[in-house]
C-alpha cells in the first residue's frame, strides 16, 4: 500500500476525505488517478516516513495540510501523519 494526497472528495471505508493523504492499494489508487481525486505517490511505505528526519516530517506534515497540533518531537509527529491515513 502507497500513500497519496486527496485533491478532491473520496469516500473511503465509509468515510468522506476532503484533503490530507490517504493509505490505497494498487487498484484503488488507479480508479482515483484516473478520476482525479488523488494526486501521484507521495510515499512507497511506512517505514520511509519512519525514515525521515524531524524537519522533513514537518515539512512533509506542511505540504499535506497536516495539523501537528503542538507536537515537536519526532515520534509525535510520526503518531499525527499516520493517524491522518485510514
Amino acid at each position: 500500500m502507497a500513500i497519496y494526497k486527496v485533491v478532491s472528495p473520496v469516500i473511503q471505508g465509509g468515510v468522506v476525505l476532503l484533503s490530507g493523504i490517504i493509505e490505497l492499494n494498487d487498484e484503488q489508487a488507479e480508479r482515483l488517478v484516473q478520476a482525479g481525486a488523488i494526486e501521484v505517490e507521495l510515499v512507497q511505505e511506512d517505514k520511509e516516513l519512519n525514515d525521515m528526519s524531524l524537519p522533513e516530517l514537518k515539512e512533509f506534515a506542511k505540504l499535506n495540510d497536516i495539523d501537528l497540533d503542538g507536537a515537536t518531537k519526532k515520534e509525535n509527529i510520526l503518531l499525527k501523519i499516520k493517524s491522518i491515513q485510514l
